[in-house]
């Protein structure tokens, strides 16, 4: 009977050693519902949780560094009037005009430009990022 007893509070104790505290992967949702651990988050020209780089135009940077290598990633909205941009420092909803070149986005700190071949994002007038468009 000891030995079932002491068997019995062993593998009782083991199995509550096993427990996880932690939050489960997936519970973590923001105000919008989306799920960062998921890799989704909220656009505002979309109004819709979303994964920039599987619903964006990727812009990758022009200067060639030794570390990391970040993108940005393009949402527009659905009449074009406004381009999200979303960077490894956050995100800026832009305001489209247009010019000689064709239509730009400007916003604070950042003007985005769609050209025939390619679009390019100015950060205070510094060209970062670009991309060529497909033919």
């Amino acid at each position: 009977m000891n030995r079932k007893v002491l068997f019995t509070m062993l593998l009782a104790g083991t199995l509550g050693a096993c427990a996880s505290n932690g939050p489960l992967t997936g519970a973590d949702r923001d105000n919008h519902g989306c799920i960062p651990s998921a890799g989704t988050t909220w656009s505002q020209v979309k109004q819709a949780c979303l994964q920039p780089w599987e619903a964006g135009i990727r812009l990758n940077k022009t200067a060639q560094t030794d570390g990391a290598q970040f993108a940005a990633y393009v949402i527009l909205s659905a009449d074009g009037t406004q381009a999200e941009v979303f960077t490894k420092d956050g995100t800026q909803v832009l305001t489209r005009s247009f010019t000689q070149d064709g239509p730009q986005w400007s916003g604070k700190k950042m003007l985005l430009k769609r050209l025939p071949a390619a679009w390019e994002l100015y950060e205070n007038g510094t060209l970062t990022y670009q991309a060529e468009q497909a033919q």
